[in-house]
């Protein structure tokens, strides 16, 4: 038989290989736990960007990144696109407005 299935957790499955499901209480004593834990690792990686050092040369690899890349000539100018979903807020407006006012 698996070990895994055997072991018993505090959330563990036992020998028969089904799963004991949380209670409600644990349940929610696991979302306050992730959200604390959440937290602090924002504040750890808050406090490990304060202290890390401002690099000019790191600063400046990272935009020319963004100047070396060469995107696709366009072969359009959007407007086709941007006409196509003013037409749908507008539809949609038109169908909410309808649904109001028969109501």
């Amino acid at each position: 038989m698996n070990p895994l299935l055997e072991a018993d957790g505090e959330f563990g499955a036992h020998s028969m290989g089904r799963v004991n499901h949380p209670t409600r209480e644990e349940q929610r004593a696991l979302v306050r736990q992730w959200e604390e834990t959440g937290r602090e690792l924002d504040r750890i990686r808050r406090e490990a960007l304060r202290g890390m050092p401002y690099n000019w040369k790191d600063v400046a690899a990272l935009l020319s990144l963004g100047d070396a890349w060469q995107r696709p000539p366009r072969t359009e100018s959007g407007l086709v696109e941007m006409q196509y979903w003013f037409m749908r807020g507008r539809v949609r407006c038109e169908e909410e407005m309808k649904g109001t006012t028969e109501a």
